[in-house]
């Protein structure tokens, strides 16, 4: 028997053994192959969740059909925003100068004035776990999480006179207690002047930290305890995000600003694999620069199995927010968002290692910007924003008061975001930037914009995939003593989405 001439039935499981861009490109080789995959819902499940930018979550005793119309009311939710919001109590106030954090369904935050950090999982409302640090209690902890390892990193200054070092542990999420996979429970790090990391990270098996005085970037191994890397970085107050566990990119506004990509090779050696530059900024006589210092880079979390439920972003789609200010004449100024997709930044990893360079590749704004990323501006204010990031959305203020935009880059994928409704916005066209640098920035990345109002005000926000967590100072002060409450927005319905084990992503 010929290949094209299989059964339907046999063609289809095979076709499930092959990614999805191969099974769209299967689609076209016959009428008969076209009907058969059209006809499979099982590979309908495989193409819609490729259009979405997502993955399969880890496995569940959902039919396909399920997932179908799970994955339809989820993008459908993102589209139109049409979601609940309830107030949830917090074991401790939501202090914005305090640590935060929020990842696959799960808040961390440290309570102020104490050595205590909770972890509470908004999906399923048990009880904090309080973490009992045994730390000065004014001491302040520097946090990263990955729910799907169970592990929660807390970084702070060693106990001791005259001591310039962190000490940082490796902790079970769901418990007070050490991580179980952790070699060594905790690690001492010297630091020197700079005591505590400006950044923190988790991606799958490694920790990165960003310190400064001098700048400095290390990645650990997390359950071996053993240092990988150790980079200083020629440049002003960077920050950095990973871009996989062994790639990570670095924001500067050095000079006239970019962004750096560097590799950890096989044998523990960074390699600086691109320099992607920004665009030149007006010097002091043309009254506007980057300001040094004013960079931060945000993205969503790279976790290390699967995220709890049917589907989450794949790893390869997610967008980079990058918080750039850029002064200007007589004290002002203006605050810069750019937005950049993670393609436009792993093509130059794979160029560097198919041409065998080894001299990183230099790429100017006009051969990299205007098709990868998006320029925005963006107006002051004193909100507080953790991780405003996810897979390839990411929030900003409305236009008005109380009011979100969320921003979803995932357009590209396939035919997705055509139902346009009365809040929300295909943005197609370019936005063009004049007069802040010595030419004209127009940048062409397409994404959807769509408003939420707020019942409230709010000076903290955070996202993942199914969550958007607003917190104020009036819900903490209708608290007693130091607890706190936050408003969550969630899914109407999560269903059938989350019908799966959550223990399985703890491996």
């Amino acid at each position: 028997m010929n290949f094209p001439d299989l059964p339907p039935e046999i063609l289809c499981r095979i076709l499930l053994l092959a990614d999805a861009k191969t099974i769209i490109r299967c689609s076209v080789v016959s009428h008969t192959w076209h009907e058969t995959i059209a006809s499979c819902s099982e590979l309908q499940y495989e193409i819609q969740l490729c259009k979405a930018g997502l993955v399969s979550g880890l496995p569940s005793s959902m039919s396909t059909a399920d997932k179908l119309q799970a994955l339809a009311k989820h993008l459908r939710a993102w589209e139109k925003l049409d979601w609940t919001s309830t107030v949830v109590d917090l074991p401790a106030a939501l202090d914005p100068a305090m640590q935060h954090k929020l990842a696959a369904g799960v808040f961390a935050l440290q309570e102020d004035g104490t050595e205590f950090v909770h972890t509470l999982t908004l999906q399923e409302n048990p009880p904090a776990t309080t973490h009992s640090l045994g730390l000065n209690p004014r001491t302040f902890v520097s946090l990263a999480m990955d729910p799907t390892q169970d592990l929660l990193v807390c970084a702070y200054p060693t106990l001791g006179p005259d001591s310039e070092s962190i000490t940082v542990a490796f902790r079970s999420l769901s418990a007070n207690r050490p991580h179980p996979m952790a070699r060594c429970p905790s690690i001492t790090v010297e630091t020197g002047n700079d005591y505590e990391p400006r950044a923190i990270h988790i991606a799958d098996d490694v920790v990165g930290m960003l310190f400064g005085d001098p700048d400095v970037i290390r990645v650990w191994d997390w359950r071996t305890g053993i240092l990988l890397v150790d980079t200083q970085l020629d440049m002003d107050l960077p920050d950095f995000q990973f871009i996989s566990p062994r790639v990570f990119v670095v924001a500067s506004s050095t000079d006239s600003g970019w962004l750096d990509i560097f590799m950890i090779s096989p044998t523990n050696t960074t390699v600086h694999v691109a320099r992607l530059r920004l665009p030149v900024g007006m010097r002091p006589d043309g009254e506007a620069a980057w300001m040094p210092g004013g960079v931060d880079i945000q993205s969503g979390p790279v976790c290390g199995h699967p995220v709890r439920g049917s589907f989450f972003p794949g790893s390869e789609n997610r967008i980079y927010l990058c918080a750039y200010k850029l002064a200007l004449a007589h004290g002002d100024v203006r605050n810069i968002r750019l937005i950049v997709h993670q393609r436009a930044l792993v093509r130059y990893v794979s160029q560097y290692v198919r041409e065998g360079r080894t001299e990183y590749i230099d790429s100017e704004w006009d051969d990299w910007g205007p098709r990868g990323a998006r320029m925005l501006l963006a107006r002051q204010t004193g909100l507080h924003w953790v991780f405003p990031v996810h897979g390839e959305r990411v929030v900003f203020l409305g236009d008005q008061e109380r009011q979100l935009q969320v921003l979803d880059f995932g357009l590209i994928h396939g035919d997705q975001g055509n139902d346009v409704g009365d809040n929300d916005t295909l943005v197609l066209g370019p936005t063009t930037i004049d007069g802040l640098f010595k030419e004209s920035v127009t940048t062409y990345l397409p994404f959807r914009r769509t408003l939420l109002r707020t019942d409230e005000d709010f000076d903290t926000l955070l996202m993942d995939q199914k969550h958007i967590i607003l917190g104020n100072d009036d819900l903490d002060l209708e608290k007693q003593d130091k607890f706190g409450a936050v408003s969550l927005w969630k899914f109407p319905d999560p269903g059938v989405e989350n019908d799966c084990d959550a223990s399985k992503g703890i491996q």
